[in-house]
């Protein structure tokens, strides 16, 4: 090493030239080359290293390229595991460690070894610490030598801890345990033995002899073996003492100078055989009175039986035999009816001839073959003509050491049961045939509640395999809400026996649960005890549908009723109150101007209602009919705008409409479109918040129309969104009655978008977050534009200042009323309340319209208005119907009967006032309905 120290080239290292080296690194480096342990030393900053011969071989193939690199260049594989320490030595701190286990690479393979080693802090000339000196021993060989004998510890353990027999280990002359296996802690009945003397871990072991006998044997060095010796000791704390019986030895242990230690206790617990032997003894004793208790049993046995020894001679036929084989010779062996009757040693039957039925089992057991139960049909010796079924077995007779020594058979008469159990497998199957023919499920049950059958409908109905619902296993069929309730009352019927009726939740095959009736009936005995119980399922899934859907929409009735008595007294309350102010003759101009606003407004309200009742007639009974048209959306949304701006404007809100700028068709009735618009945005508008934000938009593609009205308003429950389009539904109402309204418009919309062939959806994250209601409508090709219609096959009068108008009611004011308000108009009026008196006068007057009630004394206003039309000059005399009846039925009965328009009544001021106009212009179409 010294000569490869000479040789090396130092001018790449930082040790630099050994001659520049100070001293404490040159002595250290003498001591180290003498040293014949492996040792290395890291000097300087980069702790370059320098090693002794002894240190080669765990450096392996890193030498001799190690010698002066830095430390951690040398061994970077284990740099952070050694660099804790090395920075602990630097520090000023020795470091020292034992069976230190590291992995290298030696002859070019990684391996484990162990080192115990020390690392020094070494001071350079200016008393700093400059590097560090390590001294290694490797203890590899060692490191495995005590593994493996500690594995071959636990092997010996682990064979002393699986040993069949009980096993423990004393030590001193207390005898305290060191070791005991399972088995020995299984019999001792205790788990923690370790610690304690013989006389602490044995319960009631003190006074039986066997601590004396351990003193005798650590006393004398001689061991002790013990045969079928008892011992009785509790085997759990709490638990009474028994008695075992153990094979043992108690065997000294002797330390290397022969001194005994310790005992070892080994042996088997032989309780089992020694009372086995004990009863083999008592048996034997047992056997004399047996064979007498035999004898008396034999005599007194319902049962015949008949016993053969080992040739097949019978030896004894009890009295029971006698009676049911009557006097049949009992005398021959059986081997004796051989040739006879043609029955050889195995068995088979020669020249036609059979045995009897006691015979044969007699034969098959002296084979040694356990003859199996069977039935036979016998003609008892003696009694010819009388047939019985018998039910015969055999058995062979052996001795201890299993040879044959006999045989016996024995049979009974079971011709009476046979009998019953046919009759009951008949009732059974008729049974089973009805319970299955019925389309109702059938159940039965034993008396404790096992359910033991399921017609065959239960197994349809519910899907599942056949029997696999016996016992338990039709509750997890049940709805889980109704499982508890179902098992509560079946328990109650069980223990009192009151009859079980219960509505549940059964799954159908489907997956669905439907409801069912379930009802069961005990069956009793004569003595009263039930012995049955016999159950229905009746599917009542419809029926209690249709029960909630009745109770639904008898609270919703109840609630639309209350809602349409306040909305129609609401507008009532004002209109007395102004008839009354009027009655009285005391208003100035601008009271009775005001008054007249007030009872138009609440009129008009009134009027709304009384349409919208009508609508929900013409939905309910399908009598909704379109006029369909090709309409641009945007002039039906301006419409409806229109409709609901005064409502915006009263609450302060900002609705922002979003247009398509080119013209969108759909194919539709325009007044059902507007009136669909109008009552979403008038929804929008009462839901939402004065100052609240509505959006209405429409967008396009190829073939839809989608209409959009979104509002931030109070927003709609999950529950009340699955219900919403349903009629009289209400979302909930404030207590100034702002809110809510009849329940209705939400069905309207529904039905009529349907009619137009589109669809309705409605859309609330919940309750303040506002509402979405999007409407989707076929959009037509947009080369097909609205059609245009002329009004010059209208019926028209000469434009004038003033009309002719006759008013026709039988109903007084509603008559002076209406003339009163034409007649305000500038035209000059003529009211009748009869319709003889209008043909009269119309015949004197000549009118240009008349204005006619329907349901009229007499004659109705449609033949009143043939016979107007049939007077001379007054063949084009403009008709309009003013009534109460406005289904489209009645339309069309008032167009079919010549009248030119139709109002509803209340008739709309400003509705008449225009009509008027046009006529009197005559350029609006007279043959069409508002």
């Amino acid at each position: 090493m010294q000569t490869q120290m000479r040789a090396h080239d130092w001018s790449t290292s930082g040790l630099g030239s050994p001659a520049s080296w100070p001293q404490p690194l040159k002595t250290v480096a003498g001591l180290m080359l003498h040293c014949r342990t492996p040792v290395f030393l890291a000097w300087g900053p980069e702790l370059s290293l320098l090693y002794n011969d002894a240190y080669l071989d765990i450096l392996g193939e890193r030498h001799p390229a190690a010698l002066g690199r830095p430390l951690y260049e040398a061994w970077a594989e284990i740099r952070a595991e050694i660099e804790p320490l090395v920075n602990q030595a630097l520090s000023g701190e020795p470091v020292y460690f034992e069976d230190a286990v590291f992995t290298l690479r030696r002859k070019g393979a990684d391996e484990q070894a162990w080192f115990s080693f020390s690392y020094a802090p070494v001071d350079g000339p200016d008393g700093t610490v400059a590097g560090l000196y390590c001294n290694l021993t490797e203890t590899t060989a060692k490191v495995l030598a005590e593994k493996n004998r500690q594995a071959e510890t636990r092997r010996l353990y682990s064979l002393f801890e699986q040993a069949p027999s009980f096993m423990a280990v004393v030590h001193g002359s207390s005898h305290v345990y060191e070791l005991a296996n399972s088995a020995y802690l299984r019999m001792a009945g205790c788990q923690d033995l370790v610690g304690k003397t013989f006389r602490e871990a044995v319960q009631g072991i003190e006074d039986q002899g066997y601590v004396a006998l351990l003193d005798q044997v650590y006393a004398t060095g001689q061991p002790f073996i013990g045969n079928r010796m008892p011992v009785i000791f509790s085997r759990h704390a709490d638990g009474p003492p028994e008695q075992c019986f153990v094979d043992f030895i108690f065997q000294p242990i002797t330390a290397p100078d022969g001194v005994v230690n310790g005992i070892f206790i080994e042996g088997n617990d032989v309780t089992e055989q020694v009372r086995t032997e004990d009863d083999l003894r008592k048996s034997r004793i047992a056997g004399l009175e047996t064979a007498q208790q035999l004898n008396a049993l034999l005599q007194a046995a319902p049962v015949a039986i008949v016993m053969a020894d080992m040739h097949g001679k019978p030896l004894r036929f009890n009295p029971a035999s006698r009676q049911l084989w009557g006097d049949h010779p009992a005398s021959e062996s059986i081997a004796g009816y051989a040739e006879r009757k043609g029955w050889w040693a195995d068995g088979s039957v020669r020249h036609g001839c059979r045995l009897e039925a006691h015979e044969w089992a007699l034969a098959r057991a002296l084979q040694g073959e356990e003859a199996p139960r069977d039935t036979v049909e016998i003609e008892p010796f003696g009694k010819p003509g009388i047939r019985r079924t018998i039910l015969n077995c055999g058995a062979p007779v052996r001795n201890l050491d299993g040879d044959i020594i006999g045989s016996v058979a024995a049979q009974m008469d079971i011709s009476d049961r046979v009998a019953i159990e046919a009759a009951l497998r008949e009732t059974v199957t008729q049974y089973r045939t009805i319970t299955n023919a019925i389309p109702q499920i059938v159940w039965a049950t034993r008396p404790d509640g096992y359910h033991d059958y399921f017609n065959q409908q239960w197994y349809d109905y519910t899907g599942v395999p056949q029997d696999s619902t016996v016992g338990e296993g039709w509750k997890g069929l049940f709805h889980l809400e109704d499982q508890l309730q179902a098992a509560k009352n079946w328990r109650h019927s069980l223990a009192t026996g009151e009859p079980y009726e219960i509505e549940y939740r059964l799954r159908h095959h489907s997956g669905q649960y439907r409801w069912n009736l379930g009802r069961a009936l005990p069956v009793r005995n004569e003595q009263g005890a039930i012995v049955r119980w016999m159950g229905t399922c009746t599917d009542i899934h419809e029926q209690k549908l249709a029960q909630e859907g009745l109770l639904q929409a008898d609270r919703l009735k109840d609630e639309f009723l209350a809602m349409l008595a306040h909305e129609l007294r609401n507008p009532l309350a004002p209109i007395a109150t102004a008839a009354h102010l009027l009655s009285t003759g005391t208003l100035d101009p601008e009271g009775l101007s005001r008054l007249s606003e007030v009872i138009s407004r609440q009129a008009g309200h009134m009027t709304r209602l009384i349409d919208d009742l009508l609508d929900v007639s013409r939905v309910t009974w399908g009598q909704v009919t379109l006029d369909k048209n090709p309409l641009d959306m945007n002039s039906i949304v301006t419409e409806a705008v229109e409709q609901v701006r005064p409502l915006l404007q009263a609450k302060s809100q900002h609705l922002d409409i979003q247009l398509s700028p080119q013209r969108n068709l759909v194919s539709g009735d325009r007044m059902r479109l507007v009136q669909v618009l109008a009552n979403v945005l008038n929804n929008a508008v009462k839901y939402t918040p004065d100052g609240g934000r509505i959006t209405l938009r429409v967008v396009e593609d190829d073939s839809h129309l989608t209409v959009c009205v979104r509002d931030n308003g109070i927003g709609m429950s999950r529950e009340l969104l699955a219900i919403a389009f349903e009629l009289f539904t209400q979302g909930e109402r404030t207590s100034d009655r702002t809110q809510g309204g009849l329940g209705i418009g939400l069905a309207l919309v529904q039905t009529l978008v349907h009619l137009h062939g589109g669809t309705v959806r409605l859309h609330s994250e919940g309750a303040g977050l506002g509402s979405e209601l999007t409407m989707v409508l076929p959009r037509l090709p947009q080369d097909d534009g609205p059609r245009r219609f002329d009004a010059g096959d209208a019926l028209a009068v000469p434009a004038r200042e003033s009309l002719r108008v006759m008013v026709v009611d039988d109903n007084v004011d509603a008559a002076r009323l209406l003339g009163m308000f034409v007649e305000l108009l500038g035209h000059e009026v003529f009211v009748q309340f009869h319709p003889a008196s209008a043909i009269e006068c119309a015949h004197q007057v000549q009118p240009d319209i008349c204005l006619l009630d329907i349901g009229l004394p007499d004659m109705d206003g449609y033949t009143l208005a043939r016979q107007l039309h049939r007077i001379p000059g007054m063949e084009n005399t403009v008709l309009a119907a003013v009534t109460g009846y406005s289904q489209p039925r009645d339309k069309q009965a008032a167009f079919a009967a010549g009248f030119n328009f139709h109002f509803a009544k209340p008739i709309s001021a400003q509705q008449l006032e225009s009509w008027l106009a046009d006529v009197t212009r005559g350029r609006e179409s007279l043959s069409a309905s508002p």
